[in-house]
């Protein structure tokens, strides 16, 4: 958009007056210039352009020291806006007349207080009142207290997508993990898409109707809610948010999903059943159902319980047949490394793969967590079983359980916590102990 010469530089087309006042009004058309589509027989990437020209006016005066410009799209509203600011400034003006000799000490008090400043009386006054009226709650002086005491040390105009390019940077230098990082981007990233423009500027209640809007499980909103905590609290460590106050994501509200209401003795029986684990019959028909490097995957999985995304991450060399445990390096797990018992079916299906097959990443063809799911998942539909989430998992830690009655142990070898093993598995209704037993003789 292109604007004609300055005010400054051009005659006025009309002149507003009242009593000594006198209000200048100025031609200032705006040219604005549009791209125009090519034709289409037009062989030429460029496009044209057409330029429009749009009548406005502008009306200067001056408030103290400073010009003011304000623009109108008619000569007449021009005229009514330029009456209108005359009539003010001549009714203020006249009143300079009568100022009594307590009102002249006063405004020459005034000006010496604010001749250091190198603003006028009026606009150090209206400065103020703008400012009063920013605040929502409190005074002027309050505000400038809380500065002094919090905001010495922000780094202000910081906008949320440069802190978070920062934290991104900051978590990279700090080595974390590729999942963490994959969670980072998940949980903040959409939060920073959300909320663009200055970091500090975020509400509490804004951040509490973000989540709310979010779908799932009390559990991925948490899992959002404590990203977008700790992403505040690295913005708050390195002075993008005030220190010694609590930032706006740290008072949002922690959810809880509704606790079920059983209201039939049926319903309470269903509620026990565990519906997320095989039988050691469906087992059978999955394994019998896969190949030699898919089946491998399967069987760590089923009969050691580690995660999807430590198998993907998992070698060959790591799996110490001699030893008779399976060694999780910090590399490979997901919380810590750990070693995983081998037990005696796991390790006498193992010893059935060639030397060749045991070489380089154990799912070497299926480099990811996703890949290896559907893979899973289409065996179990070739063998004829219903495909279940994380049910190789849970089938281990839930037949574990009932052959060693430890739950810190099985907590240690699956590399989580008993507080997690007590919430997630001790409800179940009881399972037979030859079940256990024949699911870890398979």
């Amino acid at each position: 958009m292109a604007i004609g010469v300055s005010s400054k530089e051009r005659k006025p087309v009309a002149t507003v007056t009242v009593g000594s006042v006198a209000i200048s009004i100025y031609a200032a058309p705006v040219t604005v210039r549009a791209a125009m589509p090519a034709a289409a027989d037009s062989s030429s990437a460029a496009s044209a352009t057409e330029s429009k020209v749009y009548q406005s006016f502008q009306v200067a005066h001056y408030e103290g020291a400073r010009r003011i410009l304000q623009r109108r799209n008619t000569l007449d509203k021009a005229k009514a806006l330029a009456k209108e600011i005359a009539n003010r400034l001549s009714r203020d003006g006249a009143r300079a007349q009568y100022l009594t000799e307590k009102d002249r000490r006063v405004l020459i008090l005034a000006q010496t207080t604010t001749a250091p400043l190198g603003l006028e009386v009026d606009e150090v006054c209206r400065r103020y009142a703008e400012f009063q009226a920013r605040l929502t709650t409190g005074t002027l002086d309050e505000a400038v207290s809380f500065y002094l005491a919090h905001g010495q040390r922000v780094r202000h105009g910081a906008t949320i997508e440069s802190v978070y390019a920062e934290y991104l940077e900051h978590l990279v230098k700090r080595g974390v993990g590729h999942y963490h990082l994959r969670d980072v981007k998940r949980y903040v990233g959409n939060f920073v898409a959300a909320f663009p423009g200055l970091i500090s500027a975020i509400q509490t209640t804004a951040i509490d109707a973000y989540l709310s809007r979010l779908g799932g499980s009390a559990r991925n909103k948490n899992n959002h809610r404590h990203g977008i905590i700790a992403f505040c609290n690295f913005a708050q460590e390195k002075g993008f948010l005030p220190h010694g106050i609590i930032h706006a994501a740290s008072a949002t509200t922690n959810y809880r999903d509704a606790r079920t209401q059983i209201s039939s003795e049926q319903q309470a029986i269903d509620l026990l059943q565990p519906t997320d684990i095989y039988s050691p019959e469906e087992m059978r028909k999955i394994l019998a159902a896969a190949d030699d490097s898919l089946r491998a995957t399967l069987e760590i999985k089923a009969f050691s319980g580690v995660r999807t995304e430590e198998i993907v991450r998992l070698w060959w060399v790591m799996v110490a047949e001699a030893e008779g445990c399976l060694k999780v390096p910090d590399a490979v797990g997901k919380i810590s490394a750990r070693r995983v018992p081998l037990l005696p079916n796991l390790q006498t299906r193992l010893a059935k793969y060639s030397a060749e097959l045991k070489r380089e990443r154990i799912s070497a063809d299926l480099p990811s967590a996703n890949s290896l799911t559907r893979a899973w998942a289409r065996i179990a539909a070739k063998a004829g079983v219903p495909y279940k989430r994380n049910a190789f998992r849970n089938s281990y830690i839930t037949y574990r359980l009932i052959l060693t009655d430890d739950i810190a142990k099985v907590a240690e070898e699956c590399g989580t916590s008993p507080k997690m093993i007590r919430k997630n598995y001790q409800s179940r209704a009881a399972i037979a102990r030859t079940t256990a037993e024949d699911w870890f003789s398979i």
